[in-house]
């Protein structure tokens, strides 16, 4: 199929073209309770096509898809009609990436393994921490992902590459005194490790516990200490990635620049980022980004300083630098305290939000808080129903990250991160 498209794209030359081939094969089962109620299998193919054509100072572009169905002439009235739409399109010229030396392949654990028994095995592995009294896994979703890429542009960029992951969605359920309250939890790795996913299962019931029987805070409790879950760090760590692309650059939106002091380390754990194609565990490995730009570690901050933008061949161009491409993963070096110090002293650890917020221009982060701990020196109990918020900028000289990393989807870091002085409502 995707030689036909090559050959239609082709005869048309005036214009240059990508084209993207997404095969993917899944694995699913869908619980509700410990009953299997569906068990389904997946096998697709789809096309990505975008045309560029060049005109005055001008390219434009047009994307659209192709089904594997689809005769030549239906091709062909789609390339025409993008070839059309290009003309509206008013970007900038820029030049489309060109091949560059590949990488070693990429190998993850599930490479060689059968879809099926992970499967069963990822359920087992659920399951087996379902024994808490008065507390149930009310439903699970498992699912083993594969997916093959192909990318091929008209400057002779022809790359294919793989990936697999294991998905799972479980919503545990407890039924407390006054009332029966649900989790959330979801996993993404790569990784086959059926202890940890048992581990972060029988955490997730006792948070449920937690939950169903949490108090107040004191009323007179106005700053505390905060510590924050790696969900969290995982997000002000995108906001900076965020922050340092081109893009933003180009649009004048950045912050900051290349040079910038983020923490002199006097009274914290400088960042240091590092962009990367994949890390251990990852669920999503990317050779290359969209555009065919074969991705290598970009490291944006390092000690607390702005080393690097990164982005797309496009902005790059734009702004006369050379593009190192679109990461979707990140890894944030480890910090200097342990879990156990950063617990020592009375703090508020807030294991779930409602929905966590962070507006990079207000300089602000917080949220609703679902589920904490509060330790007051004697007695530690779970809570609820507040609460917090910090200022990025001005927290970020006094964060302290852990010794203790791990994976969390696409980012790999820190398990914890403490904030001194952090404001509760």
């Amino acid at each position: 199929m995707i030689n036909r498209i090559i050959n239609i794209l082709n005869n048309y030359k005036d214009i240059e073209y990508k084209v993207l081939e997404t095969k993917s094969k899944t694995t699913e089962l869908f619980y509700v309770t410990n009953k299997l109620e569906t068990n389904r299998k997946t096998n697709n193919k789809t096309y990505s096509v975008t045309i560029y054509k060049n005109f005055n100072e001008f390219k434009g572009e047009s994307t659209f898809s192709i089904s594997p169905l689809f005769l030549d002439n239906e091709i062909i009235e789609l390339v025409e009609k993008a070839v059309e739409r290009c003309s509206f399109i008013e970007n900038k010229y820029y030049e489309l990436p060109k091949p560059t030396k590949a990488l070693d392949n990429y190998t993850c654990d599930l490479d060689k393994l059968d879809d099926d028994l992970v499967a069963k095995n990822v359920k087992d592995a659920i399951f087996k921490a379902d024994n808490v009294k008065n507390g149930w896994i009310n439903s699970a979703e498992i699912f083993i992902n594969r997916y093959e890429y192909r990318i091929i542009n008209s400057n002779g960029i022809d790359y294919k590459y793989h990936n697999a992951n294991i998905f799972c969605e479980i919503i545990p359920t407890f039924k407390g005194k006054d009332e029966e309250i649900e989790l959330y939890q979801d996993i993404e790795t790569s990784n086959i490790d059926y202890d940890d996913i048992t581990n972060k299962i029988v955490e997730l019931m006792k948070n449920a516990e937690a939950r169903a029987n949490a108090r107040k805070l004191p009323a007179d409790l106005k700053k505390c200490t905060v510590i924050l879950p790696q969900e969290e760090i995982a997000m002000i760590v995108e906001s900076f990635v965020g922050q340092l692309s081109y893009n933003t650059k180009f649009m004048n939106m950045n912050l900051f620049n290349v040079g910038d002091t983020l923490s002199d380390g006097k009274d914290c754990d400088n960042m240091t980022i590092t962009l990367k194609n994949g890390v251990l565990g990852t669920s999503e490995y990317t050779f290359c980004d969209s555009d065919g730009i074969v991705l290598k570690d970009c490291n944006i901050i390092k000690d607390g300083i702005v080393k690097n933008l990164a982005g797309s061949q496009r902005f790059a161009s734009y702004l006369g630098m050379e593009a190192n491409g679109i990461y979707e993963n990140a890894e944030l070096e480890a910090g200097s305290m342990t879990f156990e110090e950063m617990t020592s002293k009375p703090y508020l650890y807030c294991v779930s939000f409602s929905s966590p917020q962070l507006d990079e221009y207000n300089s602000y982060y917080g949220g609703e808080v679902r589920l904490g701990f509060y330790f007051d020196g004697k007695d530690t109990y779970p809570v609820s129903g507040f609460s917090i918020t910090g200022n990025l900028y001005e927290d970020i000289k006094h964060f302290r990250f852990s010794k203790e990393i791990g994976t969390y989807k696409r980012f790999r870091g820190p398990k914890y991160l403490l904030i001194p002085n952090v404001s509760i409502n």
